[in-house]
């Protein structure tokens, strides 16, 4: 839908904003989520591409907002956005009309992005971001402070023939526990198919001790996964759940794609009371154990022969070993 930017791209629009977002879906991408909040299709060389963009303006004046096309990049499990100006084939490809709008308060306008694929393009999938910016004046008179933008990710596939399949899958689920303390379900989740994915999702556990259940909890994503990339994802849980061995079902979507993966997993921190309670037997133990081992040596010194008894008292480590062996002589 729109990102907001302030200087640096983040991750939610805030109130009072510009924003931007697609207001047509194309037919063939009907049943995709991500079609609704991004620019996502895959067309043959030679194509020129329609879509169109709204921009509304959430403040209290009228804004004049700048409309353009930047480069953007999939990697490292990230989606990663260029600065204004900077240019790969896509936003060669691609125009905004008009370049600019004058927003009233509280209004809404629309341009459209026209993305123009030459005949001769190579097959593969690229990336570019529609952005609308406003600059903020640092006085009535004065120059600009800084540059707000938000932006419509552009995820376009090129190629003859159908469009690549989307996919995915969890290759593992396990166990973990932060440095605070905290259970954590750690996923690896590899791209297996022809384009990139945005994740969402979350886990639910059940048949825990006691035949417990608890979630869904969400996944912390962020990852976006480029072709064969790999990534994991964390999944944070309650502080309060149990020790022991809980069935986790996980389940992540990217559009229309959906995939599950189950296991079972030892999860959990037990209560401060039963942490403490094997620290208590074990010293109870440790004191029986000397109490013991006193009354022995103390029984031993009774029983040991006369003649033998100077062995006892000539002292250093050997001592106890010489009584042993003295008094099985004796036997």
């Amino acid at each position: 839908m729109a990102l907001l930017l302030s200087a640096t791209p983040a991750q939610a629009q805030a109130p009072q904003t510009i924003g931007i977002q697609p207001v047509d879906t194309p037919a063939n991408k009907a049943n995709d989520p991500r079609a609704r909040f991004y620019i996502v299709d895959h067309v043959a060389p030679g194509t020129t591409l329609r879509r169109q963009v709204e921009v509304s303006n959430d403040t209290a004046e009228a804004q004049n907002v700048a409309l353009y096309a930047a480069a953007a990049d999939v990697g490292d499990g990230a989606f990663t956005f260029g600065e204004a100006g900077t240019a790969n084939d896509l936003t060669r490809w691609t125009t905004v009309t008009p370049a600019s709008l004058r927003v009233g308060a509280g209004g809404k306008e629309q341009a459209t992005v026209t993305i123009t694929v030459p005949p001769d393009a190579t097959s593969g999938e690229r990336y570019a971001v529609v952005w609308a910016a406003v600059g903020a004046a640092s006085s009535p008179s004065g120059g600009i402070l800084q540059v707000n933008r938000v932006g419509v990710r552009i995820y376009l596939s090129v190629g003859s023939g159908p469009e690549p399949p989307t996919d995915f899958a969890i290759t593992s689920l396990t166990g973990h526990r932060t440095g605070a303390g905290a259970p954590t379900v750690r996923a690896f989740v590899r791209n297996t198919g022809g384009r990139a994915v945005d994740l969402s999702g979350s886990i639910s556990l059940r048949h825990g001790p006691g035949g417990r259940t608890a979630g869904p909890f969400p996944a912390q994503l962020g990852p976006t996964l480029g072709i064969g990339e790999g990534e994991p994802v964390l999944v944070s849980l309650s502080r309060g759940l149990p020790r022991g061995a809980w069935d986790v079902s996980m389940v992540l979507r990217s559009g229309s794609t959906q995939r599950r993966a189950t296991a079972r997993v030892a999860l959990g921190v037990a209560a401060q009371k039963s942490r403490r309670l094997p620290f208590v037997l074990g010293a109870v133990g440790v004191v029986v154990l000397l109490a013991i081992l006193v009354i022995l040596r103390r029984r031993r010194a009774r029983t040991v022969p006369s003649h033998l008894a100077g062995t006892l008292l000539t002292g250093g480590s050997d001592a106890q070993g010489t009584d042993t062996s003295s008094r099985r002589t004796g036997q």
